[in-house]
């Protein structure tokens, strides 16, 4: 473990334990903070969403579990990262490599970018049999054929002797989940798998991920902006803002009443809450820049029910609420929630936007977040 490190919020039964992560970037105005004091917990043959607009450190926190962040512009500060039981930070590139692909496996957002065009892909599949499995090409050819086959490619045994431009997107995108689940990880990390899918396809995507779920006993860490996904696939989310998470729990207590303003505006921006003819509600502002965070509350300057001298004081920790539920909005912890918001299961349709509860002026003091963690979309 990393110096600094707080204590944790585990449950001590995890397969993947995140406690205090701090990860900076390398800026003009030197090392700059994008995720701070990230804290999350997935039990085995679990399954948590990661949401939170573009630019709250979703990615980067997936990334930093794999160990692929930039080595040039990009350090984990503190914190701890466990797997099974054993830190992942500090080891070494060749130690993390054994890792990836055999007990940890990700699905990246746009597959065609991930796909090598020069090779087929069935052998990029079996390539990851070989080096993890160390079993012959005629085996590890044979099961690259299989997992095809288990993810609903039709003749798999012929496709997989085509290169991936021959792939639909959807096809693509279950070819790297085939390549993903080759090896039957323990951990599957999946950014944004159903993106610019349409919804037949994003459909069969989370069946397919649920299945393998039921059979294999994956974990499954989501990594998405939509919440219709969320609320259909996981057990568990941690919704994320400005590089920290805001707050945590189970699904069905978290969508039916959210503790932090922020999870609250994101549900509320939902269609499916919309009644029809009304225009769809939208949090005002953008996320700030990470070398721009407002004092005390980060939300703050978004927040409609933010309070001067309460909100813009000190930091809000991540305050555990009871029920596996956690939040960083001070005046939840000091006993305000009645007059936050009210739940949004008591409501028909979400209301347009709740009067502030003392004068405050909600007007965006944000500036255009056009480098972010998240948008740049760090790869290796």
């Amino acid at each position: 473990m990393l110096d600094d490190a707080p204590h944790s919020l585990g449950t001590g039964d995890s397969l993947l334990a995140i406690d205090g992560l701090r990860v900076e970037f390398r800026t003009e105005a030197g090392w700059t903070p994008v995720v701070t004091d990230a804290h999350l917990d997935l039990a085995p043959g679990g399954t948590r969403a990661l949401v939170g607009e573009s630019g709250s450190g979703k990615t980067v926190t997936a990334l930093a579990v794999l160990g692929l962040l930039p080595k040039h512009n990009s350090r984990v500060a503190a914190g701890s990262i466990e797997f099974g039981g054993d830190e992942l930070l500090g080891k070494s590139e060749r130690q993390m490599q054994r890792i990836r692909g055999r007990e940890i496996a990700m699905i990246f957002q746009e597959p065609m970018t991930s796909l090598n065009p020069v090779f087929t892909v069935g052998e990029q599949i079996a390539e990851t049999v070989r080096i993890h499995r160390g079993t012959t090409r005629k085996r590890a050819w044979a099961r690259a054929v299989e997992v095809l086959d288990l993810v609903g490619i039709p003749a798999a045994a012929r496709r997989a002797k085509d290169y991936p431009h021959s792939f639909s997107g959807g096809m693509r995108q279950r070819a790297m989940i085939a390549m993903s689940i080759a090896c039957e990880p323990k951990l599957l990390i999946a950014d944004e798998p159903t993106t610019a899918l349409d919804v037949t396809v994003q459909a069969g995507i989370l069946a397919l991920l649920r299945r393998l779920r039921s059979e294999l006993g994956t974990a499954v860490l989501l990594v998405t902006h939509d919440l219709g996904v969320v609320a259909d696939f996981c057990d568990e989310v941690t919704v994320m803002y400005a590089g920290e998470p805001v707050e945590t729990g189970p699904v069905g207590p978290l969508f039916a009443d959210p503790l932090h303003p922020y999870t609250s505006g994101l549900l509320a921006s939902l269609p499916q809450r919309i009644a029809p003819g009304d225009d769809l509600v939208a949090i005002p502002g953008m996320v700030p820049r990470p070398e721009q965070m407002p004092v005390g509350c980060r939300f703050a300057p978004r927040c409609t029910h933010a309070r001067a001298g309460v909100c813009d004081g000190d930091h809000p920790p991540l305050v555990p609420m009871g029920g596996d539920r956690s939040t960083r909005c001070v005046r939840v912890v000091g006993g305000d929630v009645t007059d936050l918001l009210p739940p949004l299961s008591a409501r028909a349709v979400p209301a347009r936007r709740a009067e502030p509860l003392e004068a405050a002026d909600p007007t965006d003091t944000g500036t255009p977040n056009t480098t972010t963690p998240d948008s740049t979309e760090t790869r290796a």
